[in-house]
């Protein structure tokens, strides 16, 4: 075969190829025809295998070897012949046997038989010092390298973590807490917020109904009427209202609140005087198949910030200083519909692994919903689903999460 052929059949790197070639011919097992440029087999027949190919196959199989297996093998020439190759790597050690003299075993009678056990001591105290008893005491040994044992100590829910950074923000940002009930008339939840009567959100598959009592008390009657007559004709908010016959009847019902910007209504019902900066953090109730994006109850946060001299402008303005100091730099806005503000936005804030994720509605009050309640200057508002927005923020896929018991997610997410 021409030797150009063996360094293309052999695909082995060309140094491979030469160790080769030189032990084909120290071996007998061929030649290289010299000035033909061929190599040529001696032998008609397979080799038998070669001390050194016994050696190399005994340590593939075993891993290593130790002196007296390879001696009982008789293969201590070929042990050299491939550590001078680099093919193998000796590992010397010194075995030491020691054994008594007759002054020794002397001693050793002299001793006592059994040796006075002393008292084990895992903590060194200043008593033990003072009085000397160290030298009487054995001392536990501990292995500083191991890995101490893990503590969980107590600690409040990961999700009530995240609604307490949440207050704690709008607090620090100028904002008064309200509280509302969560059983709500459907006046509050729906009429004040200029929703007709007939809007698809008020039917029952949308919101919960009571059954007893099924219906509350309406507020005073300045109010009411101020609200029918919008939803009537428009009243004096310069709209023409939904065109319908208002039913106090209907408002009276009692549902489990849908929203907390009912809260914010009962707020402005109750009298406000601009600068105002208010906020509901809280639980509101909607029917829903259950799964890992939705469900029936869960929390929002609801705000309203009232002054004469207020804007859209503001409004985006708290919103990129809201999300900032809850981590997202990135966020933008985009126009949208609500049927109790205009203008409205929407708001995205960009994660990392998700993209921009909508994660408020805001807008300017109509005048359709202030004015019935006496509020002459402009009110900004804006609803977050902080549920939603705590999922991007602890990186949870599934909002039943937000609730789990599991001692080891609970463990898992850091104070």
């Amino acid at each position: 075969m021409p030797l150009s052929q063996v360094f293309e059949q052999a695909k082995l790197p060309r140094e491979k190829v030469n160790i080769a070639l030189g032990w084909l011919v120290r071996k007998g097992w061929g030649e290289i025809v010299k000035g033909a440029g061929l190599l040529k087999a001696t032998l008609a027949e397979p080799p038998a295998e070669g001390d050194d190919e016994k050696l190399l196959s005994l340590l593939a199989r075993k891993g290593e070897l130790d002196g007296e297996a390879v001696k009982a093998e008789g293969l201590e020439q070929a042990l050299n012949q491939l550590k001078r190759r680099g093919l193998l790597e000796v590992k010397e050690q010194k075995v030491w046997r020691l054994s008594l003299t007759e002054g020794g075993w002397r001693a050793a009678e002299s001793l006592p038989t059994q040796l006075e056990a002393k008292p084990v001591v895992t903590l060194l105290t200043g008593e033990l010092l003072r009085s000397g008893k160290w030298r009487k005491v054995e001392f536990q040994r501990y292995d500083v390298t191991a890995r101490p044992p893990s503590l969980y100590p107590g600690k409040k829910h990961f999700y009530l973590e995240f609604l307490e950074e949440v207050r704690d923000i709008l607090l620090s940002m100028g904002f008064e807490e309200a509280w509302g009930p969560y059983v709500e008339t459907e006046f509050w939840n729906f009429d004040v917020l200029f929703q007709p009567q007939d809007h698809p959100a008020r039917e029952i598959h949308d919101s919960y109904q009571l059954k007893n009592p099924a219906k509350g008390r309406l507020p005073p009657k300045r109010i009411v009427s101020a609200v029918r007559r919008t939803h009537e004709d428009g009243w004096k908010t310069g709209s023409k209202g939904w065109r319908y016959r208002w039913n106090p009847e209907i408002a009276r019902r009692l549902v489990l609140r849908t929203q907390t910007t009912a809260v914010s209504a009962r707020s402005l019902a109750g009298g406000v005087k601009p600068p105002l900066k208010i906020f509901c953090l809280s639980k509101v109730f909607r029917p829903d198949v259950l799964d890992a994006k939705h469900s029936m109850e869960f929390h929002q946060c609801d705000g309203i910030m009232g002054d004469w001299n207020l804007t859209l402008r503001h409004l985006l303005g708290f919103f990129v200083e809201f999300c900032g100091r809850l981590g997202f730099k990135e966020v933008k806005f985009a126009p949208s519909y609500f049927p109790f503000t205009e203008p409205s936005v929407e708001v995205f804030v960009k994660h990392p692994r998700l993209g921009w994720v909508e994660i408020a509605g805001s807008g300017v009050f109509r005048p359709e919903v202030t004015l019935p309640l006496g509020v002459k200057f402009p009110v900004l508002a804006w609803g977050a689903g902080i549920g939603r927005l705590a999922m991007i923020r602890l990186g949870i896929d599934d909002i039943r999460e937000l609730h789990t018991q599991k001692l080891d997610m609970l463990r898992r997410f850091k104070v």
